[in-house]
Formats: C-alpha cells, structure tokens, sequence
C-alpha cells in the first residue's frame, strides 16, 4: 500500500473516533477543555467528580485519537518527503512531541480524578502545571501543522486550501484563542473540534484526488542506455 493510500484510511479513522468523541461530549456534557485551565482546587475536584463517566470515555478515545493521527501525519510525512517536500521531519517531529504532551495530559487529567475519587484535593500546583502542559501541547502542534502546511504542494485548487487552512488557519488560530479573555474562550475551544473536523476532511480529499508516491515499484523503468 502506498504512503498516500495508507494517509487516506487513517485520516478516515481518525475523523471517525474524532466525531465518536464529539458525540460522547454533548451527550454527557464532560469536556477535557474544562481541564485545560486553572480553576481552584475545590472546584476543579468537583467538576471532576460531576464529570467522571463521561471524562474517562473521551479520555479512552483520546488514546485511540491520538495514536491515530500520529500514524496518519507519520504517512502523510513519508507520502510528502517522497514528493520532495520541505520542512516534513521537522512538521512531524513536532508532531510526535505533541503526542507524548497529548499522553501525559491524558494521564494527569485522570490521576487527578482517581485523587479526588479517594478524597484528595488536586494541588493548586498541579492544576497549573496542567494548564501550561495543555498550552505546550497546543503551541507545538500549531508548530507541527504550519510546518506541514508549508509542505503541502499548492499546485491545485485542494491543495492551496489544505495549505492556507493549516498555515494560516492554524496561526488565526493560535493568535485568537491565546488573546481572548477566560470566560470566552471555552466556547471558542469548543469549536476547536470542528477545525480539527475541516482539516481531516480536507487533508483526505486533497489525497484521494493526488497520485501515488514515485517509487521502485511503480517508477516508469529508464530507456537503456545506448550502446
């Protein structure tokens, strides 16, 4: 299977636990979000508590999300070196790092509630800690798409919107949910998962409408050389 192809199945994948995700948060109304910032420890624990059922699904989910879009941004950085492409091994360096942060948030998310299930108050320094690791991992994996934008080839029309989505996009982003003010920005993380959505859906079709990777295989073998 080419590089290309295995991207596709994989972005489907991932988009498919993505929306499994979504559905599991407006049904039960927990939100890993809400644990993305500093709140007082008192209650920090109670929403905690209040959310338990429906935070430990989506962190079970996120574990499969995120090994998911690792593999896919993996084929998708041998899918675009092969093409010759900059910037790949540093895009997806960046966006393993975002994965391992994506692994110990999800971890110390739930070591606070099993803390708190047995009646022991998150320290305020650990919330803190929370909510920079929570930044961290969002300000590299703006890093790592930008970086995978700059690499998409802008010569069709998916193309260029794939590129500017995860170039431009990525920067408004970035800028906006930084610079507005707490009690706005849950509702503008919110529909972070809608931008995550739009990429995956543009990133696949910009693939499916792509050609196969150049290689041994299926390279157009060279004339002989003349005698």
């Amino acid at each position: 299977m080419s590089s290309r192809k295995l991207a596709m199945y994989l972005a489907g994948c991932t988009g498919a636990v993505l929306i499994v995700m979504v559905v599991v948060a407006l049904t039960t109304g927990a939100s890993q979000e809400r644990f993305e910032h500093v709140l007082l420890p008192e209650i920090y624990a109670a929403s905690l508590l209040a959310h338990a059922p429906g935070l430990r699904a989506i962190m079970a989910l996120d574990i499969a999300f995120l090994i998911l879009y690792t593999a896919f941004f993996a084929a998708l950085a041998r899918y675009l070196g092969a093409l010759g492409r900059p910037f790949v091994r540093l895009a997806f360096g960046a966006m393993l790092a975002t994965a391992i942060l994506d692994i110990i948030e999800d971890h110390h998310i739930i070591a606070m509630l099993e803390s708190v299930e047995h009646e022991v108050l998150p320290a305020a320094r650990s919330i803190t800690e929370q909510a920079a690791l929570s930044m961290t991992k969002f300000s590299i994996s703006y890093l790592a798409l930008f970086m995978f934008g700059l690499a998409v080839p802008r010569t069709t029309k998916l193309g260029l919107a794939l590129s500017l989505f995860l170039t431009a996009g990525t920067l408004l982003s970035g800028v906006i949910g930084y610079a507005l003010p707490p009690a706005h920005q849950a509702s503008f993380e919110s529909g972070r998962w809608i931008g995550f959505l739009l990429g995956f859906g543009l990133a696949l079709a910009w693939l499916m409408k792509s050609a196969d990777e150049p290689n041994a295989e299926t390279a157009t073998p060279a004339p002989p050389a003349p005698a």
